[in-house]
């Protein structure tokens, strides 16, 4: 079994200070409505309600995933959300390599609102950039025959290829230099 932690430190000030902050600003936003507020103040309601409900209730962004060849389990707050693989009929996954997060939805037709969402804030856990690949290699494994698995097989290369782009690339670098070089030299005679 594999086991992937959130960094401590980026996991409180990312999710749970976050989802703290909601809390106490959704409880005045409430003070304010009782006051006698107006619209805004409900919107903001609304919308920490819908933050504190990700983050402590629904396990949308997990400090601990652990993977072994059957299963895979999020774990945060005391809670804990595990999925066999042969139960597992639909797994989607949006991925940002900049970020290097991912968002998965487990069996999303099931329409459950505490389970199948999360966000992994890959770049923040050990082993990342292997925790990153996995999702992405584990969508590609249970939907061979999407649009985005076709795009993947396409823009795989043959060795032979990856040689000759690579020696392609190797020419064109070296005449960029050398095109620097005569731009250089021109430059300094003309100036002299």
């Amino acid at each position: 079994m594999k086991k992937y932690i959130y960094k401590k430190d980026r996991f409180f000030m990312k999710v749970t200070l976050v989802g703290v902050l909601c809390i106490l600003l959704a409880a005045y936003n409430i003070y304010l409505i009782i006051k006698g507020g107006n619209i805004l103040n409900l919107f903001i309601v609304v919308i920490c309600g819908y933050q504190i409900f990700n983050t402590f209730f629904s396990l949308s962004n997990p400090e601990e995933v652990y993977i072994d060849d059957h299963r895979i389990t999020f774990k945060a707050y005391g809670k804990v959300h595990t999925y066999d693989f042969k139960q597992i009929y639909d797994f989607r996954v949006k991925e940002f390599p900049q970020a290097k997060k991912v968002y998965v939805r487990i069996n999303k037709n099931q329409n459950s609102l505490f389970k199948g969402r999360y966000w992994i804030f890959c770049f923040y856990f050990n082993d990342s950039d292997e925790l990153f690949q996995w999702f992405i290699d584990k969508e590609y494994q249970m939907h061979p025959d999407t649009v985005k698995a076709h795009a993947r097989r396409s823009n795989e290369l043959s060795p032979e290829e990856k040689e000759k782009r690579a020696q392609i690339k190797a020419e064109r670098d070296k005449n960029k230099k050398i095109g620097f070089f005569k731009n250089k030299n021109k430059n300094e005679k003309g100036g002299e």
